[in-house]
């Protein structure tokens, strides 16, 4: 029996020894599985936490392109209101000006009304003054001799008529509301000069420094040489008056005492800090100003 049996006990042995063979290997796969899932769910969980961080950085830079977007959205906003509001507030400027001037200008035409209104009353007192004149002088002699100045005065009326017409023609000069031609230059002053009609006075006029002519004084206060404009105070009858945004050839129409006619200032040329134009007068400002002051004592 033993001796028969030792074939079956190396059997034994051998089957014994294949099992624990294959014991091992199935755990060396299962260890080696074992190995592979847990670097999968490794690799899973590092993969899911890089996609939620890449995620957050993601959310956190369209935050902050947001923010910057709204932040240059609300800077742009606030530079385009200030730019309108800065228009805004010089067209403001400007209307009131525009307005000032236009206030003025009514102030001017309504003492230049009152003003025409006085020497029409005048001119009628004149004629009712003649014609009583007339109506007491019977002699026909007499009568005969004021027709001849009647048609005397016509002549040369008609003769100035005929000088200012030649003017207009030949200078191209413009007339003002009330009549008188407008002088561009020294030559056409000159011309306007030859009629006699009135007292024509040139003159260049520094900022800051005032001078006094034909009983009227002229400070310069500003120029604006781009749009010939200035703004120039008048001394007339111990009155300052100042004259705002003027532009160049526009007459300026002033009253002075000791006259029932009007004044003329017209500025031909506008520079940087100076100006340069002419005032005109009636021939009897000049006499009737030193006749009020009278002499001293």
């Amino acid at each position: 029996m033993a001796i028969d049996d030792l074939p079956e006990q190396g059997n034994l042995q051998e089957t014994r020894s294949a099992r624990w063979g294959m014991d091992n290997r199935i755990k060396v796969i299962l260890v080696v599985l074992a190995v592979v899932v847990v670097a999968e769910i490794y690799s899973f969980s590092r993969i899911s936490a890089l996609g939620r961080a890449f995620r957050d950085q993601d959310a956190k830079t369209r935050q902050e392109l947001t923010a910057e977007l709204n932040s240059q959205f609300s800077a742009r906003m606030l530079s385009y209101e200030h730019a309108n509001q800065q228009q805004v507030e010089a067209l403001k400027v400007e209307l009131d000006q525009d307005s000032q001037h236009l206030g003025a200008q009514r102030g001017e035409l309504r003492k230049a009304r009152a003003m025409v209104s006085r020497i029409q009353a005048d001119h009628a007192r004149q004629m009712d003054s003649l014609k009583h004149e007339i109506a007491l002088k019977a002699d026909q002699q007499q009568l005969g001799a004021l027709s001849a100045d009647v048609s005397n005065t016509k002549t040369d009326l008609n003769k100035t008529k005929k000088s200012v017409q030649e003017l207009v023609n030949s200078y191209g000069m413009e007339r003002t509301r009330f009549g008188t031609l407008i002088a561009r230059n020294h030559d056409e002053i000159d011309a306007l000069r030859k009629l006699g009609q009135r007292d024509y006075y040139e003159f260049t006029l520094v900022r800051h420094k005032p001078i006094h002519m034909a009983n009227i004084g002229l400070e310069l206060k500003k120029t604006n040489k781009k749009h010939h404009r200035f703004t120039i105070d008048l001394l007339v009858d111990d009155v300052w008056v100042r004259k705002d945004h003027r532009t160049i050839d526009e007459p300026i129409f002033f009253a002075a005492r000791g006259t029932h006619t009007f004044c003329e200032l017209v500025v031909n040329k506008v520079d940087r800090g100076v100006i340069s134009g002419y005032i005109s007068t009636p021939k009897d400002l000049t006499r009737m100003a030193s006749r009020s002051e009278g002499p001293s004592t």
